[in-house]
């Protein structure tokens, strides 16, 4: 008896240890993936905040891949050479298709959808504020619920009330457009960390808001919105959210949103 327990007692740490090792080694790799995310993101950010020029604001590839192979040798401590070998090394990374499966992706692929990520970010928070404000301003758009299940509800816009905010750009040109066009900026900025350094408020009460910005963000954030129109005009609003979608109508349409 005491020395089947012996037994017992000396294999269990050996079992426990090869099941420790496996399993702190996949979770090392997904610290270092989340790390190597998180570096890419503040520096697409940083990016789009600190451009010093409109051209800056719409990131080239080549740019985007500088930055992602620059967050791959600050996080895995190597060369930039031995870093690209790696980024284009297949791992096993979970993925939504199979529903919470496991595929083998392409690193570089797998970590660049922050690019498109970051990119949704920025268009619901500019569309959700300059909706938002426009339904206070003119009364448009209805609250609904994304499907009969769901107890959230969204602020969305008819196809009607999208066509008369597009006829002659009114979404931008008129006064209530304006408004609601600059808090969708403040909106984005706000995101982007820049409130401190691009946002002020002036007069005797601090009523008035003062936006510091390039063209170019103000630009980003108006083809976001209007791009959202163009799509809540043309397609039911279960389809306007379809990644797949966004990217067909802004090719066909030139809106480069990066």
């Amino acid at each position: 008896m005491v020395c089947r327990c012996t037994v017992t007692v000396h294999f269990i740490p050996w079992m426990c240890l090869f099941l420790t090792c496996t399993t702190m080694a996949r979770f090392v790799f997904y610290l270092w993936l989340l790390f190597w995310q998180e570096l890419f993101l503040g520096a697409l950010i940083e990016d789009f905040r600190t451009a010093s020029s409109s051209a800056l604001v719409y990131p080239t590839t080549e740019v985007v891949n500088s930055r992602l192979l620059r967050a791959a040798v600050a996080v895995m401590k190597v060369s930039e050479a031995e870093a690209a070998q790696r980024l284009q090394q297949k791992m096993m990374l979970p993925v939504r298709k199979p529903a919470k499966g496991m595929a083998l992706v392409v690193a570089y692929q797998y970590v660049k959808r922050v690019v498109s990520h970051l990119s949704s970010s920025l268009t619901s928070a500019a569309v959700a504020a300059y909706v938002k404000h426009i339904h206070t301003l003119k009364g448009m758009g209805t609250w609904s619920s994304p499907s009969s299940s769901s107890t959230r509800r969204v602020l969305q816009l008819s196809a009607d009330e999208c066509a008369e905010l597009l006829r002659g750009d009114s979404f931008i040109r008129d006064a209530y457009g304006r408004l609601a066009m600059l808090d969708a900026l403040a909106k984005v900025i706000d995101e982007i960390d820049g409130t401190a350094s691009m946002v002020a408020w002036s007069g005797p009460n601090k009523a008035s808001r003062v936006i510091r910005c390039l063209y170019g963000h103000f630009a980003n954030v108006s083809f976001r919105v209007r791009l959202h129109l163009l799509l809540c005009l043309l397609f039911p609003p279960a389809l306007v959210s379809l990644p797949s979608l966004v990217c067909i109508c802004r090719s066909r349409l030139g809106c480069s949103l990066a």
